[in-house]
């Protein structure tokens, strides 16, 4: 049995802002099933403090000869042990990385900060044989570690494994903080997630296809030299999905359940969609999507290519999720020029994003990259055939049309015209309903569960023990 840390910014079930929360749920749950002992440690932000908690421990660390101090509370959710770490100042606030419209300019300190703490913590407790962090916020106990917690016989021979969400995040911050943080520089800046390809002892990413992608640019946003550099200690481990939560079968959020042998019941929750949105019971395709609304999920192709495919062809198109504003507007402005056909629901509500994945035809996902992807494995079971741009995660787990084993809908090529033309596609596999039914049954057949990616990670665990032991 291994005693694991995950150092993470986000977890399903008590503050979310994307696939990073649902990510780090399911794969400690996934953990603590196959027996292990899986803790959780993240910032305490605003809205946690509704959250019943017990126990309360005082850190103090010095950073940048300054002295801060925070409470570490504990609570529990399905199991899992979550521990927060509670600094009014730096955590009470709405939301966590933003206000809204740019990131908290002390997001260097904040994260650096809890970091350092969170060592500072381990260094109290009955040792862990692993620290996993998880993406730029957890990138500086890397380097923290390394230099300043291996005296500590807590942390003498402790691995820190860290997993890449998404490369696109880094924070790149100002030569300045380099001194306030006790922090390296990179070039002339500091780069939070420069520091952990430096520093951690095993570096993983969430799927085979952006792992590769990774290695050359852009897709490494300037860091390529970097992952190369690790490329032996740098692997692809495919997230899974957390089927107890996803699946059309149990899914209480529903308002009928339904399974491959039965899919009555998704009629039925298109059907309730369409009602609600004040959309016709029409026998068109419903074509769906649940994102953030960001360049990178592929939206400088998907708005252009909807006004088109609106004006021309016979369908209906939902989409759920915020973000960037100049995006929003547009999506608002194709709900007025297509009442009979379009809706934007801006923001994100759990419930919703169940509803909208069980009564969609078709799934949009054009993305410009996607690490892994979970939408497209909830879509799937979902019988929702996923339209994907072939890159990263979407490339690894949606066969596309017309492959005969096909699952979903893909294209290559981050265009306008490669999206309309892939559009079309479904559109035509749409009025094949022999077909059609074919990809479905295809679809929900695939089965992408957290065990195998447990046993992937288990194996990257011991690799990382091995080597920290070995030196």
């Amino acid at each position: 049995m291994l005693r694991i840390l995950f150092i993470c910014s986000e977890y399903e079930g008590l503050i979310k802002t994307g696939g990073l929360a649902d990510a780090c749920r399911g794969l400690a749950s996934s953990l603590l099933a196959a027996g292990h002992q899986v803790s959780v440690i993240i910032p305490r932000y605003g809205s946690l403090y509704q959250v019943p908690t017990r126990g309360e421990q005082s850190v103090f660390v010095d950073l940048g000869g300054h002295s801060f101090g925070c409470a570490v509370r504990q609570t529990e959710i399905a199991g899992v042990t979550v521990y927060l770490v509670e600094h009014h100042d730096f955590y009470a606030r709405v939301r966590p990385y933003d206000d809204g419209a740019q990131g908290y300019p002390d997001n260097p300190l904040r994260f650096a900060f809890f970091c350092r703490a969170v060592l500072q913590w381990c260094t109290t407790q009955p040792a862990f044989d692993v620290l996993h962090g998880h993406d730029w916020q957890t990138a500086p106990a890397a380097f923290y570690l390394a230099n300043h917690y291996r005296h500590h016989p807590e942390l003498a021979t402790t691995p820190f494994v860290f997993t890449i969400h998404n490369g696109a995040y880094q924070q790149q911050s100002s030569p300045d903080w380099a001194t306030q943080l006790d922090l390296p520089l990179h070039g002339n800046s500091v780069n939070f997630l420069q520091i952990a390809l430096q520093y951690a002892t095993k570096i993983n990413t969430v799927s085979q296809g952006y792992r590769d992608e990774l290695l050359t640019e852009p897709a490494a946003n300037g860091l390529a030299a970097w992952y190369q550099q690790r490329q032996d200690d740098f692997s692809g481990i495919l997230n899974g999905c957390d089927y107890q939560l996803w699946n059309p079968a149990t899914d209480t959020a529903l308002p009928a359940n339904y399974d491959a042998a039965d899919l009555t019941g998704k009629a039925t929750c298109k059907r309730q969609l369409q009602q609600q949105y004040q959309l016709a019971e029409a026998g068109v395709p419903l074509m769906v999507a649940v994102s953030r609304v960001t360049g990178q999920k592929g939206y400088d192709i998907l708005i252009p290519a909807l006004r088109h495919l609106l004006a021309n062809y016979p369908l209906q198109v939902i989409v759920v999720g915020s973000g960037e504003a100049h995006y929003c507007q547009q999506l608002h402005q194709l709900t007025v020029a297509f009442p009979d056909k379009f809706r934007f629901i801006e923001g994100f509500n759990e419930q919703l994003a169940h509803q909208v994945e069980a009564a969609g035809d078709f799934f949009l996902m054009p993305s410009l990259f996607e690490p892994c992807g979970l939408n497209q494995l909830y879509s799937l079971r979902y019988g929702s055939l996923p339209l994907v741009r072939l890159t990263g995660g979407l490339k690894d787990t949606v066969i596309p049309w017309p492959d005969p084993k096909a699952t979903g809908i893909g294209f290559a090529e981050p265009t306008v015209d490669a999206l309309q033309q892939a559009l079309r596609q479904a559109l035509a596999l749409y009025q094949d309903k022999q077909k059609y039914q074919a990809v479905q049954q295809h679809a929900m057949a695939q089965s992408f569960g957290w065990e195998e990616a447990t046993d992937h990670y288990l194996a990257l665990y011991q690799q990382a023990i091995g080597a920290v032991q070995a030196n």
